[in-house]
Formats: C-alpha cells, sequence, structure tokens
C-alpha cells in the first residue's frame, strides 16, 4: 500500500495544502525541494508520526506531541489531514480529525481493515540525520528508547560488521523463503554478493568463508583493508544499502531526510535509481538539497516548498523544466543563484555598461579585469557578450 495523495487542512505552516504522488513508469521516488526553514523536515515527521502512531496505543503519545500548539484555542475540534492510498489499483482513505481540551484527542476514519492498518502502520520508515531535531521529542525524552518503540525510525550510521552479516544472513533467509513456497531456492543470496563485490569502485566487500566476519579488500588484490580505510562518503552509501536490504520491508513508504550528505555528485545523479534498485518495490520521499537528486527525480515527482507570510505553500509541476543543467535546477527548482552573488553582481555591471554603449570605456575595461579574476576570456558571459555585440554590428 502506497501514498496516493497527502492533504493537511492545518499543522504548522501546512494549511490547506496538497501533494499528489501519482505512480508512474518512472522510479517511485519523490523529491521534496525549499530553502532551509520551509518545510522539508516538516513534511517527512508528520507522515511519518501520523502513519506510524495512531494504530499502536504505546506510540500515540508522539501524535500528541507534534499537534501540541496546533490549535487556536481549546475546545476546538478540527479536521487536520487526510490520506489516499493505492493497492493494486483501489483507493483506500484514512483521515484524522483531532480536538484540544485538557488533552489532546484525534479521531482517524478509514475505510481500510483492521489488519490492514496494523501492516500499513509497520511498513512506514523515516531515516534522517543525527542531530536533527525532532519535533515529536520533548527535551526529557531518551532518544534511544524512543527508537525501540518507533523501530522503523532511524538515524543514518555507518553499517557495523554485525549489521553487515546480518543482511547476509537476511538474504539467505529469503533464498529459504523461496525454496518453501516455490520449491526453488532464490538468488537473493547471489545477488547481494556480486552486489556488494562492485558496491564501492576499485574496493571488494564480502564475507569469509564460514560467514562470521566482513572482509573489505582492494579489487583485484589480497590486501585486506579496514572499515576505516573507507570514506564518509562511501560508509554513508554503504550504510544507506544495507539498511534498505535489511530492515525495510518489502513495498514500504520510506522516508529520507537529506539523503544526499556526504555523496559524491556522481553518486547524488545515481540515487533514484540505486533507491528503486535496492528496495524491493517502495516508495520515496526524498527531502533534499540537492540539484543532481533533483536533475534525477522525473518532473511531475518534483515537490517544491515556498513558504510565503507564514505559510507554507506546495507546488507542483505540469510540465518539464527547460532543461535539467544543474545551473536551471538551482536557479528555477532551489531558487537559488548558481553563480557566487558578487560575481552575479560584476556581470550585472558589466551588461549595463554594454548596453549603454561604453563597452569601451576604462571603467569597462577594469570591470573586465576584475571579472577575469573568477573566469576565463571563453565563458558563457563573455561569449554571450561577444555573440550580442556581433548583431550590433550587422
Amino acid at each position: 500500500m502506497q501514498l496516493k495523495r497527502v492533504e493537511i487542512i492545518k499543522y504548522r505552516n501546512f494549511e490547506n495544502i496538497v501533494i499528489d504522488f501519482e505512480k508512474s513508469k518512472f522510479p517511485n521516488v519523490f523529491s521534496i525541494a525549499s530553502k532551509n526553514g520551509d518545510g522539508k523536515s516538516t513534511l517527512l515527521q508528520f507522515i511519518f508520526i501520523m502513519l506510524s502512531c495512531f494504530f499502536d496505543e504505546n506510540r500515540r503519545v508522539y501524535i500528541r506531541r507534534i499537534l501540541k500548539g496546533n490549535f487556536d484555542s481549546l475546545n476546538n475540534e478540527q479536521k487536520l489531514a487526510n490520506f489516499i492510498f493505492i493497492e493494486h489499483k483501489k483507493e483506500y482513505f484514512l483521515n484524522f480529525t483531532c480536538m484540544s481540551n485538557k488533552d489532546i484527542h484525534f479521531h482517524p476514519t478509514s475505510d481500510i481493515s483492521t489488519e490492514q492498518l496494523k501492516k500499513l502502520s509497520n511498513s512506514i520508515y523515516l531515516t534522517v540525520p543525527d542531530a536533527q531535531p525532532l519535533h515529536f521529542l520533548s527535551e526529557k525524552d531518551d532518544k534511544e528508547e524512543m527508537k525501540k518503540l518507533l523501530p522503523n525510525f532511524s538515524t543514518y550510521e555507518f553499517p557495523t560488521e554485525k549489521s553487515i552479516l546480518n543482511s547476509f544472513e537476511h538474504e539467505k533467509q529469503e533464498d529459504f523463503k523461496e525454496m518453501r513456497v516455490h520449491g526453488k531456492y532464490g538468488s537473493n543470496y547471489i545477488d547481494f554478493t556480486n552486489e556488494l563485490k562492485d558496491f564501492i569502485e576499485g574496493k571488494e566487500i564480502g564475507e569469509n568463508e564460514d560467514g562470521t566476519k566482513i572482509i573489505f579488500k582492494l579489487k583485484g588484490s589480497n590486501k585486506v583493508l579496514l572499515s576505516e580505510d573507507l570514506s564518509h562518503g562511501e560508509l554513508r552509501k554503504l550504510g544507506i544499502y544495507i539498511w534498505l536490504k535489511s530492515m525495510v520491508k518489502k513495498d514500504s513508504i520510506v522516508l529520507m531526510d537529506e539523503v544526499d550528505i556526504a555523496l559524491h555528485p556522481s553518486w547524488q545523479y545515481e540515487l533514484v535509481d540505486d533507491l528503486v534498485k535496492w528496495s524491493k518495490g517502495s516508495q520515496f520521499l526524498l527531502a533534499t538539497h540537492s540539484p543532481q537528486i533533483l536533475s534525477s527525480t522525473y518532473y511531475k515527482n518534483l515537490i517544491l516548498l515556498d513558504k510565503q507570510e507564514n505559510k507554507t505553500i506546495v507546488k507542483q509541476l505540469n510540465q518539464a523544466p527547460l532543461d535539467r543543467d544543474i545551473n536551471i535546477m538551482l536557479s528555477s527548482i532551489m531558487g537559488t543563484h548558481y553563480i557566487p552573488k558578487h560575481l552575479e553582481e560584476l556581470h550585472l555591471r558589466y551588461r549595463d555598461l554594454f548596453e549603454n554603449g561604453k563597452i569601451d570605456t576604462k571603467e569597462a575595461k577594469d570591470l573586465k579585469l576584475e571579472i577575469l579574476e573568477y573566469e576565463s576570456e571563453n565563458s558563457s558571459f563573455f561569449q554571450g557578450i561577444a555573440f550580442d555585440r556581433e548583431l550590433q554590428d550587422i
């Protein structure tokens, strides 16, 4: 069961916003972009807490935490959010109304069976950077105790030898399951082993003969490496892979905040396809500042948040961007400069002198020398000036 539509009637800066998650032939990955403070993390945490905690009485304390301060007055009942899911082409709804008096109460209504609701609440995952503020925790909460109550919540962690060994064991068990059901062993263990051999360029990852130790070594060499010999980015990528392989159930809803941290740009470009390949049918919602990830995301799967007068507006594209060039992503999707602001100001001053017929003045020549401290005379900016100058001479 996966998300098809989320409507938030009122929560923090979100008011009467709708997000569509229409599945297409493209990867089932949705990327959320915004400036810092416009609500990416808030959105992911809200979706996770509402969907993972409503069914379990012990977890409902976290829903009450995030709803604290969400009411204009006491004894005020209000609609909170509506969720639409899809499974086997059939749609289901789960709606929430809440009320505040001496305590916060919320009332879910749904056409989903009890068994499906339980499965849904245990099939949504959230992973965030370790330092990420969490709206559902109080200062007195113990984060490790909270993780026991919310086992599908995690922070990005480097994989341990134990976690990698557990992943090998998990794949073996998947093969045994296929044997019991179909009478033939699956290829999960072999596929997993082969993926790890080529997972990091120039290095191999595998287990020893009796499956009690993980071995890192240089490819084509018997030189054994320590896990500390892997870079931060390599360990981060491996950690995501191991988490998805051994912890995340098939066909889940996976929310990932700041997933791009420490990953090389080439890996960020590949991440959308990698997540689909590693996950066995899950749906992903990524909060990111990475233009590479945004560029790799199908344009209808881009979710843009923009805070206006203390309210967050949600935008989704109905046509493809002009280009998938990283500069286009930065300017049109992320709303930021793609060159240093100081250089942009120099460009504007030089362009103004050109358009006013002062291109051959000492001021323009001095300004050009200043610009040449940042870029060459063959830059796109100077090529544009030269082209416009030729047009003037025609």
